[in-house]
């Protein structure tokens, strides 16, 4: 049986707690895209890589993320990004100049893994960037590595 003492404690308990959700709540800020900057997560879960003059250099969210061999299409990217709910005629597959720029302001949103680049290094080579180490090479178009997809999108300054 509990006693009186022991549940006004636990309102006491719950009231404190409450407050405290109180103010999380008033403290909350919805990130949008205009007053994100780069390393926010936007609400769809797109990650903000770069903002300039009123564009946004976005990252598909992990989710999205594929594993595949390199191919001038990447089927597999943009399959993923479909049933993510995203419309993948918005989305391409990054230059190894963008990845690297992710990997230099976002590399906590990537695994430890190498990613495909767009870049054609030669008929039986493409360009990747290895997220643990940070570098930058050509790899046979018959490996696996991983692939996120990116989008440009405007924004009101």
């Amino acid at each position: 049986m509990t006693s009186k003492d022991q549940l006004q404690n636990k309102i006491r308990e719950l009231e404190a707690e409450l407050k405290t959700f109180k103010e999380q709540l008033n403290n909350y800020k919805e990130v949008t895209l205009e007053t994100a900057v780069p390393g926010d997560t936007l609400e769809d879960g797109s990650i903000v890589l770069k903002k300039e003059n009123g564009l946004a250099l976005l990252v598909a969210p992990k989710s999205t993320e594929v594993e595949c061999t390199w191919s001038k299409a990447f089927p597999e990217v943009f399959d993923k990004l479909k049933v993510e709910g995203f419309n993948p005629s918005q989305w391409f597959v990054p230059t190894k100049e963008q990845l690297t720029l992710a990997y230099s302001s976002i590399r906590h949103h990537f695994s430890a893994a190498s990613y495909w680049s767009s870049t054609e290094v030669n008929a039986t080579s493409a360009g990747h960037v290895t997220y643990n180490i940070g570098v930058v090479c050509g790899c046979s178009k018959a490996a696996r590595c991983c692939v996120r997809a990116f989008r440009c999108v405007t924004y009101y300054t």
